[in-house]
């Protein structure tokens, strides 16, 4: 393994997680890290992020539904005017506006990919919300919201594959819009890590 790697990947979980009491671990998983595999070292520091996360959400779980009411919150103010510009594209593509001797017009697949466009920034925008809200517990705080992400995609899944048979996941129609709701918890994610702030920062303002 190479020596720079352990180094990183210590300074990344320590910005996901920024608990005090994770040196010890690290410095153990590190050390023994030199006799391991890659895999049984990630493997171990994704259970450091679980494991810290999950002690951190359980000891505040006040903090924890304050941070789910911010991203939904961040949801109904991303997505509030998406309707009207939906309306607006739906229009444009499927005929246009006159405006004065211009014509304005949009290709008439537009409409497809619009919508996924909108999800890709609305939940990525709730992750950064709550990770900035919450910068000094890195992204313990993100991960409640995140599983209730998860749910959406789940419900998806499940309504079609009750109602139109496992099949019609294939189908080119349905494979844009089922990787845009798939990907929603990544979106939420990705959000969440653009939202962190440096290491050094987060334990100043540990509480």
């Amino acid at each position: 393994m190479a020596t720079h790697l352990p180094t990183f990947t210590t300074r990344l979980v320590k910005r996901l997680v920024p608990s005090q009491d994770h040196d010890a671990l690290l410095g153990d998983i590190t050390e023994e890290a030199r006799h391991r595999s890659r895999l049984w070292y990630w493997g171990q520091m994704g259970a450091v992020v679980l494991v810290g996360s999950w002690r951190d959400v359980h000891g505040r779980p006040l903090l924890a539904l304050r941070a789910t009411v911010i991203g939904i919150a961040t949801l109904v103010v991303m997505f509030a005017p998406a309707v009207a510009l939906l309306r607006v594209v739906r229009v444009l593509s499927e005929g246009g506006y006159y405006v004065g001797p211009y014509w304005l017009t949009l290709p008439s697949n537009t409409i497809r990919w619009i919508p996924a466009f909108i999800n890709t920034v609305g939940f990525a925008a709730s992750g950064w919300a709550i990770a900035r809200s919450h910068r000094s517990h890195g992204i313990t705080m993100l991960l409640p919201f995140a599983l209730l992400v998860c749910g959406i995609p789940a419900i998806v899944l499940v309504n079609l594959a009750t109602h139109l048979g496992p099949w019609i996941f294939v189908t080119p129609p349905r494979i844009g819009p089922l990787s845009s709701t798939l990907s929603l918890p990544v979106c939420v994610l990705v959000g969440g890590l653009l939202g962190l702030s440096p290491v050094r920062k987060q334990q100043q303002r540990r509480t």
